[in-house]
């Protein structure tokens, strides 16, 4: 892995995002954060990312319109998304996977499934 890789994590609790933030960091990649959906619909026009974390409840836009929203960028259209959620009912789940997440991890998180699944999804992507 020559370059770092740019992961935006966007979830409105500041515990999950310090938490997620500390754990990718960790393994040394360069994470930005937002802590509410607009900072992230701002953050996603203007930089390119390789991976995007995603929280579904959040004020003003919930995760599920924010996967609507990525397909209607210019850049960051095809960057994958986890989605990371207390929601864990199948209609979510779901919903999430048709809006484009590329997988769906319930909270509370668990370090090493996190991990693991940032570099598996991170592995297949073409610099």
């Amino acid at each position: 892995m020559n370059a770092r890789k740019k992961i935006l994590v966007v979830d409105d609790n500041s515990i999950h995002l310090f938490l997620i933030q500390s754990i990718l960091i960790d393994k040394n990649y360069d994470v930005t954060v937002a802590d509410h959906p607009k900072k992230a619909v701002a953050l996603v026009k203007q930089n390119e990312y390789h991976l995007i974390i995603l929280d579904i409840m959040m004020p003003d836009m919930d995760g599920f319109q924010f996967l609507d929203f990525l397909k209607t960028l210019d850049i960051n259209t095809n960057t994958p998304v986890i989605v990371v959620s207390a929601k864990t009912d199948s209609w979510s789940i779901k919903n999430a996977l048709e809006k484009g997440a590329c997988d769906y991890l319930t909270k509370p998180i668990e370090n090493d499934i996190v991990v693991r699944k940032v570099r598996e999804i991170l592995r297949r992507q073409v610099d």
